[in-house]
């Protein structure tokens, strides 16, 4: 049964990082350090084949995938993989919102609680699988074998610890900028199980097995959210 792979790497840095703020929806461009980072990663590293590139509609996203696949000319903006909407606690750090209680109550509950005017984590998660879904049919009808998904942190790690196999922790999968992870799914496993497998780190050292592999077969809050995911 044939394997699509799916690669999924956070965006570039930005000043909200360097701010260590929750942001979701504030359309930050990548910073000038960002910038050279990816640049840096593109040149030492190894990213996988695309395809196609699906991509969160913010600045920060369309950005990293413009510097990690220059010559890729088929980019599809997908809003299922915007990152978490954190409400009233946008642009806030972990200092000026320790001491609120809806916080607090947030951070003991993430999956049925959301932060006032955003989104709890299963609206999160739901919407994260109608866009999978989305990738996954178009990978099909297309006769795609891999496919490049840049978007945010929290998108990532909600994903993986959500359906992704093996399971672990949450923080497990926190992804650092220009970074990500390589899942496998067949047609089988994501109707019956609702899982994919998780493969590989992206990026690869330059001359692994795995890079040379041209087809790419395969043999909480508070601490795991990255601030500007």
């Amino acid at each position: 049964m044939k394997n699509y792979r799916i690669h999924f790497i956070r965006h570039g840095m930005t000043e909200a990082n360097l701010r260590r703020e929750y942001v979701g929806r504030t359309d930050y461009d990548l910073c000038p350090e960002g910038i050279r980072q990816l640049i840096q990663k593109r040149e030492e590293y190894a990213y996988p084949p695309a395809d196609r590139i699906f991509c969160s509609p913010l600045a920060r996203c369309i950005q990293t995938a413009g510097i990690l696949y220059p010559d890729c000319r088929k980019l599809t903006v997908n809003s299922h993989f915007l990152e978490l909407d954190f409400g009233d606690f946008e642009g806030k750090t972990y200092d000026q919102l320790k001491d609120r209680e809806d916080y607090r109550q947030w951070l003991a509950n993430s999956l049925t609680t959301a932060p006032p005017g955003g989104e709890s984590g299963e609206e999160f998660m739901s919407r994260l699988v109608v866009g999978l879904n989305e990738v996954f049919a178009q990978m099909m009808e297309e006769k795609l074998d891999d496919a490049v998904v840049i978007t945010h942190g929290g998108v990532i790690m909600t994903l993986l610890h959500g359906v992704g196999l093996p399971k672990t922790e949450f923080g497990t999968w926190q992804a650092g900028n220009g970074e990500g992870y390589t899942v496998a799914m067949n047609t089988a496993m994501w109707m019956r199980d609702r899982a994919f497998e998780i493969v590989a780190p992206i990026p690869q050292p330059k001359g692994s097995s795995q890079e040379e592999d041209e087809d790419w077969e395969e043999d909480a809050w508070e601490e795991d959210w990255d601030e500007d995911e």
